[in-house]
């Protein structure tokens, strides 16, 4: 039986964007740990976060809470992908850099769909932190910051995989990348898991599902380590992961192009929107 969970007090996208992500003027949030200082502080509004920046120890955040004072889950969608020239651009499809794009795609359509199912929905984006290495630490520590605050969060990022091997995914393609220095919540993970299988066998498309990403190197922001976005928010709440739907050229097969992608894959935009319902209202 699953734990109760018990909730607490491109331009044809930006139309979307507008009426998809609620306002910061319409979430109140407070900073938590008071009691110290720390050496970095970035973003605005409920976007806010304090945190020291922890070196090679990239797995852990040395973060202040955030607390989101509602009653309703939280979700968050994040966006982690860059513009090509930055530092993380993504998959590369017929020589376009696709990540930022897909990433839009996915937080918008997921957005929607949450907040009709009565979560609020927070969207951290690396723009809002700076598209270079410290913009990054500070939007993982958003995520482990609002992780930390609350009792009653899910963190899902939907992403395109890159179809070219690698060490740290050897086998590209859609799957479910989760904490390999946290404990794990098996549950959860089997949970999102079943209610995205019928999307997978109807699109004839294999699903590795939940997997450790593993990594080869301490060095912080090397792309060999472990993902510091799951890792650090998992220390505080092991509901985080990184969703690879399919590979970007898979997408674009199956779709006919990545923008289309978002009315092929929206069968999967509802089936994690209803799974992450289930969980987070589950009595």
């Amino acid at each position: 039986m699953m734990p109760i969970r018990k909730p607490l007090a491109v331009i044809p996208l930006l139309a979307a964007l507008v009426t998809a992500f609620p306002t910061q003027a319409a979430i109140r949030s407070s900073l938590m740990d008071t009691d110290r200082a720390f050496t970095f502080e970035k973003g605005a509004g409920v976007y806010q976060v304090r945190f020291n920046y922890t070196g090679k120890n990239w797995t852990h955040a040395d973060v202040a809470g955030i607390h989101i004072h509602t009653e309703k889950p939280i979700a968050i969608l994040p966006m982690q992908y860059t513009d090509p020239s930055a530092i993380q651009p993504g998959a590369v499809v017929d020589g376009r850099h696709i990540g930022k794009e897909w990433n839009t795609i996915t937080q918008s359509a997921l957005a929607r769909r949450l907040e009709a199912r009565g979560f609020l929905v927070l969207t951290p984006s690396i723009t809002q932190y700076g598209e270079d290495l410290p913009g990054f630490q500070a939007l993982e520590h958003f995520i482990a910051g609002v992780h930390k605050g609350n009792t009653n969060v899910q963190t899902v990022l939907l992403t395109a995989d890159a179809h070219i091997p690698n060490a740290q995914n050897p086998i590209p393609g859609a799957q479910m990348l989760v904490t390999g220095t946290n404990d794990r919540n098996l549950e959860w993970e089997e949970h999102l898991q079943k209610y995205m299988a019928p999307f997978y066998e109807a699109v004839g498309l294999g699903n590795r599902g939940a997997r450790v990403r593993g990594g080869l190197s301490d060095e912080e922001g090397s792309s060999a380590a472990w993902h510091p976005l799951i890792e650090r928010a998992a220390e505080y709440g092991p509901e985080v992961t990184i969703i690879e739907v399919a590979r970007a050229i898979d997408i674009v097969e199956k779709a006919g192009s990545i923008e289309q992608g978002e009315a092929w894959a929206s069968p999967l935009f509802d089936a994690i929107a209803d799974a992450m319902h289930s969980w987070a209202f589950h009595d």
